[in-house]
């Protein structure tokens, strides 16, 4: 067992408790049990940053976009673009900049977390008593690539009034139960668009002497924010703010719920609230499906998009390459929705063009690209004909 071992999870409330409590420390360090203490109460600051919900001039905000600097510049926060309900048609965001401080009027005073069911938040020593020093020991690791430059940089996006968590393979493995090993790059997720996050680390880097480089600056095509460091090959941290849906263009947003519907796997959906360490399972699904035994891959996304399709059969390949090692894995809603793609799924991708199926190759090599070939074709056969050509195509291109 490890130290993130599960001990409760969120549809156990009550029933566990006290074995959670009197529960020994699986990390041999003393951990103490959880005990609840009194509720935090907490709300928007009336200076901080703008979020969904709130109005300005009369229409209300749903979220952010991002106009790519011109001539190489870096990015800053005057890129971002704001969005309101009226920006669902047009093909591209509008020229209105984000205002620094939130409009006086009426607005949501709840924090993003705070908006969800109780039962969708779970303190992370309830979850598991190592679960919060786990965590603490993954973020403070100075032989990690993030090392060092993590804590100034979270820092100072609270400082400017953003929320931040920890998303992707940090909280789906240290949750699941697996070690610090298992955790091979950190993801952010928060309230920050793209150019005010770009904004904020670059400040962060120059004031504390580091060198840096955003390599990629902010991907006008997934709005991610990646910082590099010397130049080299390894991101330390990658950022993107909460998925928005419903746009001709990418968007991001403050809200936990629609964020969790623009992922693809429902235990891809769980975030990690590192400063008060709670777990946020937006979709109330990502927590039961990480529970052993009985693990399940459960797609959020029911697109009918090949090129959508394709990328999560190759995603969910990865993870049942990976997790049926240690057990099975239920995969009955995948199948139910895998068994519905056509046989000649890769053909329809290659319809969209070179640029879409070099995409998909270069998504195909960064999930599998270790995996024996004979391993890649007999997981896809589980998952239908469909995703088992497209997988076979893949490797056939890849040679």
């Amino acid at each position: 067992m490890t130290c993130a071992d599960e001990i409760e999870g969120p549809e156990q409330e009550g029933a566990d408790s006290a074995a959670a409590e009197a529960a020994d420390c699986l990390c041999g360090r003393g951990c103490p049990p959880y005990a609840p203490g009194p509720e935090a109460v907490e709300s928007r600051a009336s200076n901080g940053p703008v979020m969904a919900g709130d109005v300005l001039r009369g229409e209300r905000v749903v979220g952010f976009s991002y106009a790519q600097p011109p001539d190489g510049r870096l990015p800053e926060a005057r890129d971002d673009r704001l969005l309101t309900e009226a920006d669902h048609q047009p093909d591209a965001p509008p020229q209105r900049p984000v205002p620094t401080v939130r409009p006086p009027g009426p607005g949501d005073e709840r924090l993003p977390h705070d908006r969800l069911p109780a039962r969708a938040v779970v303190p992370a020593a309830r979850r598991s008593r190592c679960l919060p020093a786990a965590v603490d020991d993954l973020l403070a690791d100075g032989s990690a690539p993030w090392g060092r430059v993590f804590d100034p940089i979270a820092r100072t996006v609270r400082e400017a009034g953003h929320e931040l968590w920890l998303s992707g393979g940090a909280p789906r493995e240290l949750v699941a139960g697996n070690g610090r090993e298992a955790v091979r790059d950190l993801d952010l997720t928060g309230t920050a668009p793209a150019g005010r996050f770009a904004e904020l680390a670059r400040r962060t880097l120059e004031e504390d002497g580091e060198t840096y480089e955003l390599r990629a600056r902010v991907s006008p095509d997934t709005l991610v924010c990646t910082v590099y460091r010397d130049g080299g090959p390894t991101p330390l941290i990658e950022y993107r703010g909460l998925g928005l849906g419903g746009f001709r263009f990418p968007a991001t947003g403050t809200d936990l719920v629609a964020d969790s519907l623009q992922r693809d796997f429902t235990v891809n959906c769980v975030l990690y609230d590192f400063e008060r360490h709670l777990v946020l399972d937006p979709s109330e699904r990502g927590l039961p499906h990480l529970s052993a035994p009985g693990r399940a891959l459960v797609p959020v996304s029911a697109s009918g998009d090949p090129l959508v399709r394709a990328a999560l059969a190759v995603r969910a390949v990865k993870f049942l390459v990976r997790w049926q090692t240690d057990g099975p894995v239920d995969t009955r809603e995948l199948r139910a929705w895998t068994d519905e793609f056509p046989e000649d799924l890769a053909d329809h991708v290659r319809e969209r063009g070179d640029q879409a199926w070099d995409r998909l190759l270069a998504l195909h090599h960064e999930c599998l690209g270790g995996v024996p070939a004979q391993r890649q074709t007999a997981v896809a056969s589980t998952l239908g004909a469909g995703v088992e050509r497209l997988l076979k195509t893949l490797l056939g291109s890849a040679e």
